[in-house]
């Protein structure tokens, strides 16, 4: 009786740990491992989330359609689009009650108790602790094992049934402490996903902003271009038209002398150029002065511009290196606490700004600030060459 008491004990361990908690009976296959890393049959998981699903449809809060507690340890499990069936399989638990099956069923599959191969109607009732092998007491007494050390086989099969069960306890711990670091990786890798998504969002966002700056002050240079560019052709065009209405009436002027000029009688030409003589020749001789134009007045090229420097403080353009802590920062002559150094380059001369020791957020916002001055000065200083 403290045999089998003993014998049983390891396995009635083990089989308790493989107990489903929704139907109390053994897992069946497949068996779903939660985010907590308790383990339940698909089947019941599916039922329970089945049931759960009624009720909230009637307007009940034991449950809602994407999630459920887990029945060991109520914590909330989080399903995806394909419900129950996108959880996770443990397929180390399904081995280990295929494991468990097979042994447990064993023995039922023996007519009966094995015999020794030396001696068939001996029963095997001893352990050889020498070669490793069961055997009988005919072959401890008479047989090839009588100088070896034997053990009750009760002794042995006891042993080995517990370092089994410690085995197979070993391995669904380590099962579960892996599956937990695999959920911190694929957390990690979401993670990694996210965050990359919302800094590739904010890099964007910075360029285009920078973008619109320069957009706005190519528009306005444009404008200082067009604007010269109407007031001197306005002023050419009002002095062409000046000028051709002075030769329209020059023109008129002397075709009336070409006629007068075609006067053959003596009288009569005098007498009209007594008439005409009030021409205004030689009033429209003299005014006819033109206005010279200064030298260079058709050139632009004092609208010329050099952005070679801008440019390359646009090829500097890079991502915060992050906070580096620096033994010693001189703040008039006197070593200050850690900070964040920033050193930024503007027409290759250095701009060295210090950050104090401040939250990781205050520092992002105040190096936005700077990055947004440094772009505005940018655009400011985009200046032509001769004005």
């Amino acid at each position: 009786k403290q045999f089998t008491v003993g014998l049983d004990h390891p396995i009635d361990s083990l089989e308790r740990q493989l107990i489903c908690p929704i139907c109390l009976e053994m897992f069946t296959k497949p068996v779903v491992i939660l985010p907590c890393q308790h383990n339940l049959c698909r089947k019941c998981a599916n039922d329970i989330f089945q049931i759960l699903f009624v009720f909230q449809s009637r307007g009940t809060t034991l449950g809602s359609a994407g999630r459920f507690r887990c029945p060991s340890c109520r914590h909330e499990v989080v399903l995806d689009r394909h419900g129950v069936y996108g959880l996770q399989r443990n397929l180390l638990v399904e081995n280990i009650i295929d494991i468990y099956k097979q042994e447990s069923a064993r023995p039922l599959l023996k007519t009966g108790h094995p015999s020794c191969e030396e001696h068939e109607e001996e029963k095997i009732n001893i352990y050889c602790m020498t070669c490793g092998v069961p055997t009988c007491s005919l072959c401890k007494v008479f047989g090839e094992h009588k100088e070896c050390e034997v053990a009750p086989l009760s002794d042995i099969y006891m042993k080995q049934k517990s370092a089994l069960t410690d085995g197979i306890g070993a391995l669904v711990t380590t099962n579960d402490r892996i599956q937990a670091f695999i959920d911190n990786l694929q957390g990690t890798c979401r993670n990694i996903e996210d965050n990359s998504k919302a800094q590739k969002q904010a890099l964007c966002e910075k360029f285009d902003r920078i973008y619109a700056i320069l957009e706005e002050r190519r528009k306005i240079m444009l404008q200082r271009i067009t604007y010269e560019q109407e007031e001197k052709t306005q002023h050419l065009k009002s002095l062409t038209r000046s000028y051709s209405e002075h030769i329209e009436s020059s023109s008129k002027l002397v075709d009336a002398a070409l006629q007068s000029m075609e006067e053959l009688q003596m009288a009569v030409f005098v007498q009209v150029m007594w008439q005409e003589a009030e021409w205004p020749i030689s009033e429209v001789t003299q005014s006819c002065e033109v206005e010279v134009l200064e030298s260079g007045y058709d050139n632009m090229e004092h609208y010329a511009v050099d952005f070679n420097a801008e440019e390359r403080v646009l090829y500097q353009l890079d991502f915060i290196k992050g906070e580096r802590k620096w033994s010693g920062l001189v703040r008039n002559g006197s070593i200050g606490e850690e900070g964040l150094l920033v050193c930024l380059y503007f027409h290759n001369a250095p701009l060295t700004v210090v950050l104090g020791a401040t939250s990781t957020s205050i520092k992002t916002f105040l190096l936005f600030l700077i990055l947004t001055s440094l772009v505005s000065q940018f655009c400011h200083l985009v200046h032509f060459t001769g004005g």
